[in-house]
C-alpha cells in the first residue's frame, strides 16, 4: 500500500511541475481572457467532472450532508488560494516559471504540512517530528539556493541589459513578491482540504472508496477558489475591452492551451488525493511536502528546456545545486513516512 501510495504521489507531481509551463504562450488570449475561461473549466467544473466519474451522478448528497461551518471554512481557505493563485500566473510572466515556483512551494510546503497535523491531531513521536523539522529545513535550504540562482540570474540580466533603468528591476521585485505571497496561498489548498474532511468521511461511511471520497475535498475549496478567480479576470476583461480575444485570429490553439491547462493542473491535486489516502495517517503531512518538492524539480526542467537558464552558466549552476539540496529533504522525509 505504501509503495503503491509513492507510486500514486510520484503520477501526481509530474502534474503539478508541468502545469505551470501551461501558464505561458496563451496568445493571441490576453491573460485575463485565458484566465477567466480556466477559472470556469479548471476550477470550477473539473473537480465536478472528476467527482462524477468517480462516485457517480449522486455525489452532492454528501456535500449537503456536510456542516455548512465546514463548507464555509474549506470554501474561505479555497478564496484565499484563489487570490494567491492570480498572483502566481502574474509572477510567471514577470520572473519565470522556475524561481516562481521554487519561491511559492518553500512556503506553501512549510505552512500546507504542519497546519493539516494540528489540524488531524496526528503529531508523530518525537524522534519522527524531530526528522520531519529536519527535512523541512533542508527543504527550505534548497529553496533558499534556488532564490539565489533567480537573483544571480537577475543580476547578470541587469549587466546586460543596463540600458533598461529601474523599470526591468521593479518588474522583477513585483514578480518576487508576488510569488512569496503565493507561497502563504497556496498552502491553503492543503489547509482547506484537510479542514473539509466532513463529505469525505460521509462517503467512505457510505461504502465509497476512500480514494475516490477524497476528491469531493476539492469541490468545497475551488468553489471559493472559483470566485476569486473568475471574478478579478471578469473585472480585468470590463476593464481592458478584451473580450474580443476569443475571436481573434489563432484562439483556436488558445483555447487548447486552456483545455489542457485545466486538465492538467487538477489531474495534479485529484492525483494527490488519491496518494494521501493509501499514505496513512501522515499522508497529508509528508506527502504535502514531497508532492512540492518533486514537482518543484520537474518545474526546472521545464524552465530548463524552456531556455529561462540559458546564456546564465553561474545561476543555472547554482539552481541544479538547490535541486540537488531538495531531493536530499525529500529522502529524509520518505524515511519519515516509513518510521
Amino acid at each position: 500500500m505504501m509503495f503503491a501510495g509513492f507510486a500514486v504521489l510520484l503520477l501526481a507531481t509530474l502534474f503539478q511541475g508541468s502545469f505551470g509551463i501551461c501558464f505561458k504562450k496563451y496568445q493571441p488570449f490576453s491573460w485575463e481572457a485565458f484566465w477567466a475561461l480556466f477559472s470556469i473549466i479548471g476550477v470550477l467544473l473539473m473537480p465536478h467532472i472528476w467527482v462524477a466519474v468517480g462516485i457517480g451522478g449522486d455525489y452532492f448528497k454528501y456535500l449537503f450532508q456536510t456542516p455548512t461551518p465546514q463548507l464555509i471554512g474549506g470554501a474561505l481557505a479555497g478564496f484565499f488560494w484563489g487570490i494567491s493563485s492570480i498572483w502566481y500566473s502574474r509572477a510567471i510572466d514577470y520572473i519565470g516559471v522556475s524561481l516562481v515556483t521554487g519561491i511559492n512551494m518553500g512556503f506553501s510546503n512549510l505552512l500546507g504540512s504542519l497546519v493539516p497535523m494540528a489540524i488531524l491531531g496526528t503529531w508523530p513521536s518525537i524522534g519522527v517530528l524531530a526528522l520531519i523539522l529536519v527535512g523541512q529545513a533542508v527543504l527550505m535550504a534548497g529553496v533558499v539556493i534556488l532564490s539565489k540562482a533567480g537573483f544571480m540570474k537577475r543580476a547578470e540580466q541587469g549587466e546586460e541589459e543596463h540600458a533598461s533603468g529601474e523599470g526591468e528591476k521593479s518588474k522583477f521585485m513585483v514578480g518576487f513578491i508576488m510569488a512569496l505571497a503565493s507561497g502563504a496561498g497556496s498552502a491553503a489548498i492543503n489547509i482547506g482540504a484537510t479542514a473539509s474532511g466532513a463529505p469525505v468521511a460521509i462517503a467512505v461511511a457510505d461504502g465509497v472508496s476512500p480514494m475516490y471520497a477524497s476528491l469531493l475535498q476539492w469541490c468545497v475549496v475551488f468553489a471559493g477558489g472559483f470566485v476569486a478567480n473568475f471574478c478579478y479576470a471578469l473585472y480585468k476583461l470590463i476593464q481592458n475591452k478584451t473580450f474580443s480575444d476569443y475571436t481573434k485570429p489563432g484562439c483556436g490553439k488558445a483555447y487548447g492551451k486552456v483545455l489542457l491547462t485545466s486538465f492538467v493542473w487538477f489531474a495534479a491535486l485529484g492525483v494527490y488525493g488519491f496518494a494521501t489516502s493509501l499514505l496513512g495517517s501522515l499522508g497529508p503531512v509528508i506527502g504535502w511536502v514531497m508532492f512540492n518538492g518533486l514537482a518543484l524539480i520537474i518545474a526546472n526542467m521545464w524552465g530548463f528546456r524552456d531556455g529561462e537558464w540559458r546564456g546564465f552558466l553561474k545561476p543555472r549552476n547554482m539552481a541544479l545545486a538547490g535541486n540537488a539540496v531538495i531531493l536530499v529533504a525529500l529522502v529524509i522525509l520518505g524515511i519519515c513516512n516509513g518510521m
